[in-house]
């Protein structure tokens, strides 16, 4: 997405898509965003991912996940670095990228170098649109956002991560992993008002969890006014960009589970109701993308930064290196 449109797109959800019309107070004690989580139907806390990590294992077995569709960009897994510096001391972390089988051919020798000396193992799929998908698109952004379905089911660990591969690592993010090992499917909403971003979750892996997707992918229809399966935008006021690709299909499935579509694929993967918890924690730290609703926060509590690319102005947390200039 271009730079305008991306700073268009921005302005229309600050305006349109705000999930905390209702809200003039918050109780949480987030430290960052206070008004950036939700369970599928109205604003809520964020959950407190340190104190979820005390019960999670002391010596956990994870793996970092992160997917690429196309002819890889040259510019290939650009903080890979800051991936392979995490580390407890105790615990272990793999490194995993999905591609599909015909993606994977057009890796160049100097790109499987790269993840040689990373040690990051490529697992290769069949698909990157679920098979029997009811509702597709042209020029839809599916495919880049639903191959990260496999990672649902990627097996032999305590619990996986999916980033998005512009996301950098400034600090631990073991907390996220062990609480997610506790069997909670982790998000955090998005910068620009949507209700999930898809550039991030983390989940105890199970086949189960790939089966209700593709269950709910089967049976789900879209369209612009009631968004997946006729559930609703709640609890934002309408469409929010990526709301027809893997961010609307995610928070559809995951965070509304009371409704029709959603509990048939749950309960054909073998859920009963409420025995899979999904919640949404502090995007500030854990999922930064702008200073929407992060203003006053402290920018050394930063523990993956996401977006932007370019800073968009002054008051933004930075990647490493990124200096702001003023327009000229």
């Amino acid at each position: 997405m271009g730079e305008k449109c991306l700073s268009e797109t921005f302005i229309q959800n600050r305006a349109n898509t705000q999930l905390i019309q209702s809200f003039e107070t918050s109780t949480s004690t987030v430290q960052g965003c206070k008004w950036c989580c939700n369970n599928g139907e109205q604003t809520v806390d964020c959950l407190d991912v340190e104190q979820c990590a005390v019960g999670g294992p002391e010596k956990g077995k994870y793996a970092f996940i992160f997917t690429y569709t196309g002819k890889p960009h040259k510019d290939f897994l650009p903080h890979i670095d800051s991936v392979a510096m995490q580390s407890d001391g105790t615990s272990t972390f793999d490194r995993i990228l999905i591609m599909t089988k015909d993606d994977a051919k057009q890796l160049s020798e100097e790109q499987r170098q790269r993840m040689k000396e990373y040690n990051v193992r490529l697992m290769e799929v069949d698909w990157a649109v679920p098979p029997n998908m009811k509702f597709t698109r042209d020029g839809w952004c599916g495919s880049q956002d639903l191959v990260r379905l496999h990672a649902l089911a990627v097996d032999g660990y305590d619990a996986v991560a999916f980033y998005d591969s512009d996301i950098e690592f400034q600090g631990d993010v073991t907390p996220v992993l062990r609480c997610a090992a506790r069997g909670r499917f982790l998000t955090t909403n998005g910068g620009m008002g949507e209700a999930l971003n898809v550039g991030f979750f983390a989940t105890k892996p199970s086949p189960r969890l790939l089966q209700a997707a593709l269950a709910f992918a089967r049976e789900a229809d879209y369209n612009n006014e009631t968004g997946w399966a006729e559930s609703g935008w709640e609890p934002a006021n309408g469409y929010y960009v990526g709301g027809e690709c893997g961010q609307g299909f995610f928070h559809h499935l995951f965070y509304k589970q009371e409704k029709n579509v959603s509990k048939l694929a749950l309960a054909e993967a073998g859920f009963t109701p409420g025995s899979l918890v999904a919640q949404q924690i502090d995007r500030c730290t854990w999922n930064y993308q702008t200073n929407f609703d992060c203003q006053d926060f402290d920018c050394s509590l930063v523990r993956a930064h996401h977006k932007p690319n370019q800073p968009l102005g002054p008051n933004e947390c930075l990647k490493r290196g990124q200096q702001w200039k003023p327009p000229a």
